[in-house]
């Protein structure tokens, strides 16, 4: 079975790089963006099976990126993530059809069954002891 891919666009480089170690170490396969803009031009190239991305982020932002997805006819999952107040993004990721919405820090066990429930994978055992892992 191929490994699904993952785009994760986050401008923080630290969190970035953690969500897309955590994800490999889950067994996909993540390709990172700091922006929305990086993102959209990913999307174009590659055969993208979901996105996780930040809502606050310069150039493009989170919630623009999921408009323009949409816009564009995508049907990529996207799953949102903040650390602000979560009650603009839930309205705006209900409009534009966003698969979940994820409120920083949140632990590794609610991204492993998110990530199942949106790719239709039983949820992959982690290799490390990661059960109480906050991203």
């Amino acid at each position: 079975m191929s490994r699904k891919l993952i785009l994760v666009v986050e401008d923080e480089e630290i969190e970035r790089n953690l969500v897309v170690e955590v994800l490999d170490t889950l067994g996909y396969d993540a390709v990172p963006a700091e922006n929305g803009r990086k993102a959209l031009d990913i999307v174009d190239e590659k055969d993208i099976d979901l996105i996780l991305t930040d809502i606050h982020m310069p150039e493009i932002n989170g919630l623009e990126l999921l408009k323009r997805i949409r816009d564009n006819g995508k049907d990529i999952p996207v799953i949102l993530m903040t650390g602000f107040d979560p009650d603009e993004a839930r309205e705006f990721s209900e409009k534009y059809k966003a698969a979940a919405l994820l409120i920083k820090p949140f632990r590794l066990m609610e991204l492993k069954s998110i990530l199942a429930d949106q790719l239709k994978l039983d949820v992959v055992i982690c290799l490390r002891n990661c059960i109480n892992l906050s991203l």
